[in-house]
């Protein structure tokens, strides 16, 4: 599941690089679209730390 997170964050971050470079779509949405895509990473890499885990 953790490698379909990533995959998911990189096409959501490319598709905002895309659409700001072409110009598709309010700014709002690139801005929207990109934030989602490192949300996703940060998510995914605060799970896959090793310590502060509870019994």
């Amino acid at each position: 599941m953790s490698n379909s997170l990533i995959w998911i964050a990189v096409v959501l971050m490319l598709a905002g690089a895309f659409m700001l470079v072409t110009g598709i779509g309010a700014a709002g949405l690139w801005i929207a679209t990109i934030s989602i895509g490192i949300a996703l990473v940060a998510f995914e890499t605060y799970r896959r730390r090793p310590g502060r885990r509870h019994a």
